[in-house]
């Protein structure tokens, strides 16, 4: 997908699929430097990724893929038409299933190493990473299994949910949503913490007795591939969250990743991605043109 659309611009790309293990730290990740390419017009970025549902991840023929994925076609094609760049190869070096090891490897990493998934734009990280602008808002949903009632308010959610446990991941954004409703709403709740938010969300699916609250994009994968699960709109939380791509912090393509981004998320092609990839609510929801 990604070399097709390339070809097609007419920039020369090379892409290899290095298979690198889930959750071992990778060796250091270089590629060239922003300066080196505008001057070439030519050189070689590395992508990493968190697999992260609609946003970066591989389609049923294997092929890499997403909200992310198009963004990245997006900016290469600029280059080609606003900078004259020629000839750019991407290397994808593997995917992590652990958090953190992923965001080491980009923070060791040099040059143009571009981390893609659901990172949350945070001034913490910005103290050890590069961002892009935002690409995305982010929105918590409140999931069930689709069999359980909809649920017409939060303060009904002991009297509602009163025979259901919750899962989530320790540390994560949305577990401290579960306690803040578990302290406000459900003080009895049992609290069940999984690895992944893979996990949570197919272990909600399949019990009726459970629930969570996940990040939007998990939902309209889930929608997208028939699963069994159901959103309940009061439980939506627009906590001012946004996703953006990570680099190095020595990295020089921030100012040129800002130049293409601001831009590009006004645009219809932006549009066009996001309802691809997470359907037409997720536009209304979580484009960052508004």
């Amino acid at each position: 997908m990604l070399s097709n659309l390339l070809r097609k611009t007419g920039l020369i790309v090379g892409i290899f699929l290095i298979c690198a293990p889930l959750v071992k730290a990778q060796s250091q990740l270089i590629g060239d430097t922003w300066a080196k390419v505008n001057r070439t017009k030519s050189g070689k970025i590395i992508l990493t990724y968190i697999d992260t549902p609609g946003l970066v991840y591989r389609d049923r023929n294997g092929k890499l893929t997403g909200v992310c994925v198009d963004i990245v076609q997006q900016f290469v094609s600029y280059l080609k038409s606003t900078r004259g760049v020629k000839r750019l190869n991407i290397l994808v070096k593997g995917r992590s299933d652990h958090f953190p090891i992923f965001l080491n490897n980009v923070k060791k990493g040099r040059g143009g190493v571009f981390g893609l998934g659901n990172i949350t734009i945070t001034e913490q990280r910005k103290q050890e990473f590069n961002f892009t602008p935002a690409f995305i808002y982010n929105v918590s949903v409140l999931l069930t299994h689709k069999r359980v009632p909809t649920l017409g308010n939060l303060r009904s959610l002991q009297r509602s949910f009163g025979n259901m446990k919750a899962y989530t991941i320790r540390s994560s954004t949305n577990a401290k949503r579960i306690l803040n409703l578990k302290r406000r709403y459900f003080p009895a709740l049992r609290i069940v913490y999984l690895p992944s938010s893979i996990e949570v969300l197919r272990k909600v699916s399949s019990d009726p007795r459970s629930f969570t609250s996940l990040d939007f994009n998990y939902y309209a994968s889930a929608i997208q591939r028939g699963l069994p699960i159901k959103r309940h709109p009061v439980g939506d939380q627009k906590g001012g969250e946004e996703f953006g791509m990570i680099m190095p912090k020595s990295s020089d393509w921030a100012g040129i990743w800002s130049q293409f981004l601001r831009r590009f998320v006004k645009t219809t092609a932006y549009k066009k991605i996001l309802v691809k990839h997470l359907g037409s609510g997720a536009y209304r929801l979580l484009n960052v043109s508004k």
